[in-house]
């Protein structure tokens, strides 16, 4: 593997490989995808550098939704109780039990139903369209560490 800056890291593990696995494992792409959406937002993360931080997951994960992704997604940040919240309903779901919330229903393009849709009172996430969101946030944050508007803070891999 070698030593990977950031800018690697996003293309080749984020973007390339969970590219792959969406191809072949619709599922299981949600998990990484959901930990990518955590680790753009640590990049963006003002606050605190170390991506290692406690207590900030919620934050990042939230802040890279509304600062990466599009504007569709912002109605899905509140995490009270009854709504769609994408970190509480998604991200800690599949991240700790690998499973989503009551409130979200996963699924794939082959399915017609329509992304970011409700279903039976449940937003369904699409597996394509949220990883193609997703990688659009990943080229973003590419552009912001090769502008500078971000630093290159660590590098990955030996």
């Amino acid at each position: 593997m070698g030593v990977l800056t950031q800018t690697n890291y996003i293309s080749h593990v984020l973007i390339d490989e969970i590219g792959d696995v969406v191809d072949h494992h619709k599922w299981l792409s949600f998990i990484l995808i959901c930990s990518g959406i955590e680790f753009l937002g640590g990049r963006i993360d003002r606050k605190e550098n170390n991506l290692n931080a406690s207590g900030r997951s919620k934050q990042r994960f939230n802040a890279a939704i509304l600062n990466l992704f599009p504007e569709k997604y912002h109605q899905y940040i509140n995490t009270g109780k009854g709504d769609h919240g994408l970190y509480s309903w998604l991200r800690c779901g599949v991240n700790h039990v690998t499973l989503p919330g009551l409130n979200v229903a996963l699924s794939e393009r082959n399915s017609q139903i329509l992304h970011l849709s409700l279903w039976n009172n449940r937003l369904v996430l699409i597996a394509e369209d949220f990883y193609d969101d997703f990688k659009v946030a990943c080229e973003t944050v590419i552009t912001m560490l090769e502008n500078g508007s971000i630093n290159e803070t660590f590098f990955i891999g030996v």
